[in-house]
């Protein structure tokens, strides 16, 4: 099972999980405690969504990928899988903040 947990400089960032181990865009990651059937349900909350607007449906999406990719922090080992779990997060998490017009950037900063 491979859902999409964010975007990347608009490239999008798949995480899979194959015989047990998880991989973020063909990467094996230590993250422990991840099944597919966690997948399924997070892809299945991303499904039930409303679609009411583009811009609005795509603020949902990353707010949920942005508390999914929260939940695999906890269970990330090492460093560098945090690390970079951390920094898809930092992308997910602006989308909604620009969405939401909190960046700094509309205060001329």
């Amino acid at each position: 099972m491979e859902v999409c947990i964010g975007e990347v400089h608009g490239k999008p960032v798949m995480l899979e999980v194959r015989d047990g181990i998880v991989f973020i865009d063909g990467v094996p990651e230590p993250i422990k405690d991840l099944g597919e059937e966690e997948l399924r349900d997070f892809q299945a909350t991303l499904d039930a969504l409303p679609r009411n607007d583009e811009e609005g449906h795509a603020a949902l999406v990353n707010a949920r990928r942005a508390a999914f990719i929260a939940a695999l922090l906890g269970k990330a080992v090492g460093d560098d899988c945090v690390a970079r779990l951390t920094d898809i997060l930092d992308h997910v998490h602006y989308e909604v903040l620009k969405y939401l017009g909190e960046t700094g950037e509309e205060d001329g900063f």
